[in-house]
């Protein structure tokens, strides 16, 4: 009898080990899409503050402005010694324009081309010419001299296009709009960050 219930115990392990495994591996799986939502929640809300803590659309983009040109500072100071590094900032930068345009493009633009389409050509042709810059700076090698040249044209290129903005585009759109029109514009804004943040 002890021999039949030491060989029962032995098939029963037997026969929850592989259910086991499954558990842990399941356990494990789940642990880490927890961390790796938990994280994409507090890229999301760090990348979102800045417009999420504005008063309204206007002084977010403004201060995304200078959040941006604050991480390609931060970069230009990044030495050709550290291309990990650069590369890591890049990327930041990368993902803070493309949610910025995105906001711009689909929100903010189509407002202003009521009153000046043409502006809104130039400011759209513009945001290309920047994306061409960040693919660009993508493909070279970090440590290439020639990276720091197009990060400066980069910034020279976006700080140019952002003062058009905040000194004569945004103000006048924002004078010409109601509050409710600008509360509705900022929800609109701010939806449209978030969705991409």
């Amino acid at each position: 009898m002890p021999r039949t219930s030491a060989r029962s115990h032995a098939r029963k392990a037997r026969n929850q080990e592989p259910s086991s495994f499954i558990a842990t591996a399941a356990r494990s799986v789940l642990v880490t899409a927890g961390v790796a939502a938990i994280a994409n929640l507090g890229r999301k809300a760090m990348t979102q503050a800045p417009t999420a803590m504005a008063r309204d659309w206007c002084e977010g983009l403004t201060r995304e402005h200078e959040a941006t040109l604050a991480a390609i500072d931060k970069l230009m100071a990044t030495s050709a010694e550290h291309p990990q590094r650069r590369t890591m900032q890049l990327t930041a930068i990368k993902h803070m324009i493309t949610k910025h345009a995105l906001q711009e493009e689909n929100v903010i633009y189509p407002m202003i081309a009521r009153e000046a389409a043409d502006a809104t050509g130039e400011l759209n042709k513009e945001h290309g010419e920047v994306k061409a810059m960040l693919f660009e700076l993508t493909r070279m090698d970090k440590a290439d001299p020639g990276f720091a040249t197009t990060l400066a044209q980069l910034r020279s290129a976006l700080e140019e296009h952002m003062r058009e903005e905040e000194d004569e585009l945004f103000p006048a759109l924002r004078e010409r709009l109601s509050d409710e029109e600008n509360r509705k514009l900022t929800r609109a804004m701010n939806m449209a960050g978030v969705m991409v943040a």
